[in-house]
């Protein structure tokens, strides 16, 4: 993990792990092979690198983390869970994030990006905005989709806002054709992008930042922040 700027805490999150086994392939002879992993894994880890690359970290005024999760990918497979990484950063946390932000599967050609329905809407609306802003309303749509039980989870049980940027209708997940051929440097730019426009934006243009910041004046540490309750089934 790095860590980069002062003010109020942003993660940046995204799993390099890869699954496995491709349990979800076509061929039957490769479905105990491991998956190659370019956008489930590495798209979201390269948005993440870009990101440090070009990011005006004092123009955001706060405290950036890049967060590169572990064993987020390996349930049910020999006893492992799923979100091992994330959860134990989440549960090991002593300042309350103002934000956590997971980049997942955001790499394919055809780009369609939904609210995800566990992620904190009012964060989710205001950095779609600025995907349309950019002239990306055509991927970035502006409506749940999925629940997705992704690496915000952890974060969202301790009462933190979190969100999913993942495009969950790659038709190559949890395959051996999850390879680097299927990915678009456009899509991943379009994230990017985002972000980084988000993130430098100006607190006072975020009206959910200037709610969060409210909050955090009240309660700065976790353990008088409500915790989600969290229901798979619902």
């Amino acid at each position: 993990m790095g860590k980069a700027g002062s003010g109020p805490v942003i993660i940046l999150g995204a799993h390099y792990d890869t699954r496995p086994i491709a349990e979800r392939d076509p061929a039957p002879e490769k479905r105990q092979e491991p998956i190659p992993g370019a956008n489930d894994g590495g798209s979201g880890v390269a948005v993440l690198l870009e990101i440090a690359r070009v990011l005006d970290v004092e123009a955001t005024r706060r405290e950036i983390w890049l967060a590169f999760f572990d064993a987020e990918d390996k349930g049910f497979i020999d006893g492992w869970p799923f979100l091992v990484g994330s959860r134990k950063l989440a549960e090991a946390l002593t300042r309350k994030p103002e934000a956590v932000i997971v980049v997942d599967m955001v790499g394919d050609a055809d780009q369609t990006i939904y609210f995800e329905y566990n992620s904190n809407r009012a964060l989710s609306k205001e950095i779609w905005a600025i995907a349309a802003e950019l002239g990306y309303a055509d991927t970035f749509i502006p409506e749940p989709k999925y629940f997705i039980f992704d690496d915000h989870i952890p974060f969202l049980e301790q009462g933190i806002s979190a969100i999913d940027i993942i495009d969950f209708d790659y038709p190559y997940w949890h395959t051996t054709a999850d390879t680097a051929d299927k990915i678009s440097p456009d899509s991943l730019k379009r994230v990017g992008r985002t972000l980084v426009t988000w993130l430098e934006r100006p607190k006072e243009d975020q009206p959910f930042t200037r709610s969060v910041l409210d909050t955090l004046q009240q309660s700065t540490d976790l353990h008088n922040v409500p915790k989600l309750d969290y229901n798979l089934d619902r």
